[in-house]
């Protein structure tokens, strides 16, 4: 009898631990099933240099930077609802992305929450993946990394409200279906990131990318409809409306891509409102190289070219960007740039060298 007992109870316990075994499978399964987690980091080192006009003063910067430190969260609550939550422990933690995408069907999806805003080629590109460690000027100045109008003082491009996105018509290239019109179109706060609207009226802001035909060519056009809280101004609704054309082609090794972007933000001055027009352009490209398995490098350059006024020619300002983007490791990049600045209210350039290391997991 006893013999029987201790034998039910090996098979018993047998069979919980078993049972238990599965379940934890289960449970890792489903969540892998609908749960991704990641991240990246940006390890930075800048030395900057500018001479005064005179030669008697040399201003310098020489410091190391942790730029980056994301956590990325990504899923999917069905087929059809997808969700994404990333955050940067980079200084003081904050949200960076927090959206839900319901997928209808491709021509009709939406996405709510915070997210970069569909607004030029540049904006929405991810840090890893940009040719040069810094954005264009233009881009940052007119498209929400740094703003003209100073409402963002830091925003990476994003804003929280609604969008809807799709795309209509397809080609067939080497076995892949190539959309020949995406569009997006949304409806923002036009605060910035992590914060509320400051008036009551919305900015609107969206995106046409039409492929002619060709595999990795792209030609665009996007704008943005915005109003800022502005004290002095009427109502204190200040405008801040922008539109860019631009083009790129990618081949997998070669990257060319080129935007122009215009803006109107309305400004004030001892208690006046005036309209400070600005424009500007940058080409950027570079070319891969395969040195080893899941090793790679390419040479990057880049023209970038920005008039905050371009009413004032002494507000306009140059910079030359060459570079090397190395890739050791599938998971490892060293990014090295030496930018030359023709700022304004300087008769001497300035120099720039910057490194990044850049790690993901």
């Amino acid at each position: 009898m006893m013999k029987r007992k201790s034998l039910l109870l090996i098979v018993m316990m047998f069979a919980l631990t078993s049972l238990s075994t599965i379940n934890a499978q289960e449970k890792k399964k489903l969540i892998g099933d609908y749960l991704s987690i990641s991240g990246w980091m940006n390890i930075q080192y800048d030395y900057e240099s500018q001479l005064s006009n005179d030669a008697m003063t040399l201003d310098q910067i020489n410091t190391f930077n942790v730029r980056r430190a994301r956590l990325d969260f990504k899923g999917n609550i069905s087929k059809n609802v997808e969700f994404r939550v990333q955050g940067d422990l980079a200084g003081t933690p904050k949200l960076v992305d927090g959206f839900v995408k319901v997928k209808l069907h491709k021509s009709f999806n939406i996405q709510a929450g915070q997210f970069k805003i569909p607004f030029t080629f540049e904006n929405p590109q991810s840090p890893l993946t940009l040719e040069g460690i810094e954005y264009a000027q233009v881009i940052s100045k007119l498209s929400g990394y740094s703003d003209m109008s100073g409402v963002k003082a830091y925003s990476g491009g994003r804003d929280v409200g609604l969008m809807i996105y799709g795309n209509f018509f397809k080609f067939e290239r080497n076995g892949k279906e190539i959309p020949v019109l995406t569009y997006k179109l949304g409806m923002f706060n036009g605060n910035g990131m992590n914060n509320k609207d400051a008036n009551l009226l919305k900015d609107i802001a969206g995106s046409i990318e039409v492929c002619p035909g060709v595999e990795g060519l792209m030609l665009a056009v996007s704008y943005y409809d915005g109003n800022y809280y502005l004290a002095g101004a009427n109502e204190n609704n200040a405008n801040r409306d922008r539109l860019t054309f631009g083009g790129k082609y990618e081949n997998g090794r070669l990257t060319v891509r080129s935007e122009y972007i215009t803006g109107k933000t309305d400004m004030a001055n001892n208690g006046q409102v005036y309209t400070l027009d600005s424009d500007g352009f940058y080409v950027a490209g570079g070319y891969w190289f395969d040195i080893a398995k899941d090793q790679r490098i390419r040479p990057v350059a880049r023209y970038d070219f920005f008039r905050q006024d371009v009413h004032n020619p002494e507000k306009n300002s140059t910079y030359y960007m060459v570079g090397i983007d190395w890739w050791p490791y599938k998971n490892l990049r060293l990014l090295l740039n030496y930018t030359m600045k023709d700022k304004p209210g300087f008769d001497h350039m300035g120099n720039l060298w910057q490194a990044q290391l850049s790690v993901k997991f």
